[in-house]
């Protein structure tokens, strides 16, 4: 009897132990409870942006920093950031935007997975990857007045509130409030309106979507959105263009080589020098930061091609 009463207590004192193991666990190894894969990362970013998880903590977004699934990415006036998705699909948000990632799930099963976002406020323009090119009906973009249908595409989007004074300084007056959107590449649904390539859509805040006779100044002319998506220009094909840097041959660093074949992981980075990041007091066109290719005089007419 005093034996088994002996076991018992023994076990007891196991118990109590293990409990207390479990309980210290994530003090000492936060990775094991708080690991979460990343839904994309980014890839380029300038002035400040931030990204709010689903436990409320803000952080400052870097470049290379990841993003989450539920995480609400904000941008500042003046700043602006390009994420890349694991299915290499990209969002890149202008100043004064608050986009969520709603659910994102990227396995490789086309039944399973899906890219679901919102636009709060603010713009954006995106280029499908993976998910919506193996099942169109998983990708969408949500704002206050419509529901965004992808087709496989590049197409980008403007919600205006009462907030869309920002270009006034090159001439392009505030719309009426309402979200605006263009498509590049492909198709896309918006409410119940479908758009080609070079189609744009008006829908009103009472849900009403028409097609647009002509392109929208908001879109247009807004040069953080201009180039957003354009590929860099490498230092191989710079200096084959060159004259002056052939003759330099070997003087200086040979250029990188060109990566082909397999499964592409970021777009490529620019390799022409750096240049005056955007800030305060600076309208975007005055700062093309690496990373974000935005020409002075932005065409009418867009096909961006996604390498």
């Amino acid at each position: 009897m005093m034996k088994a009463r002996k076991n018992s207590c023994v076990l007891q004192r196991f118990f109590r132990l293990g409990l207390i193991i479990l309980a210290l666990l994530p003090a000492f190894f936060p990775d094991l409870t708080t690991a979460e894969e990343s839904a994309g990362k980014v890839d380029a970013v300038a002035g400040q942006v931030t990204g709010a998880g689903a436990d409320g903590a803000i952080r400052t977004l870097t470049k290379d920093a990841p993003v989450f699934n539920g995480d609400i990415i904000s941008t500042g006036p003046n700043s602006r950031v390009r994420i890349i998705f694991s299915d290499e699909g990209v969002i890149f948000l202008r100043p004064s935007t608050r986009f969520v990632i709603d659910s994102y799930k990227h396995t490789g099963n086309s039944q399973q997975d899906e890219s679901k976002f919102s636009l709060v406020k603010g713009g954006f323009r995106s280029v499908t990857g993976a998910i919506g090119q193996a099942n169109k009906e998983k990708v969408r973009i949500k704002t206050p007045v419509a529901t965004i249908g992808i087709r496989g595409t590049d197409h980008e989007g403007r919600f205006c509130a009462g907030d869309c004074l920002d270009l006034t300084d090159i001439g392009v007056s505030a719309p009426p409030d309402g979200l605006y959107t263009a498509t590049n590449v492909g198709k896309t649904i918006v409410g119940n309106q479908q758009f080609g390539p070079g189609q744009y859509g008006f829908t009103t805040p009472n849900r009403v979507t028409v097609r647009l006779p002509e392109p929208p100044p908001i879109l247009v002319a807004d040069p953080a959105l201009r180039g957003a998506l354009a590929p860099q220009q490498s230092t191989e094909s710079k200096e084959k263009s060159d004259p002056a840097s052939e003759k330099q041959g070997d003087q200086g660093e040979k250029p990188k080589q060109k990566q082909s074949g397999g499964k592409k992981k970021q777009p490529k980075k620019s390799d022409q020098p750096e240049q005056q990041e955007a800030g305060q007091g600076e309208t975007p066109e005055q700062g093309a930061e690496e990373g974000f290719e935005i020409p002075a005089q932005p065409p009418a007419t867009r096909a961006v091609q996604c390498q």
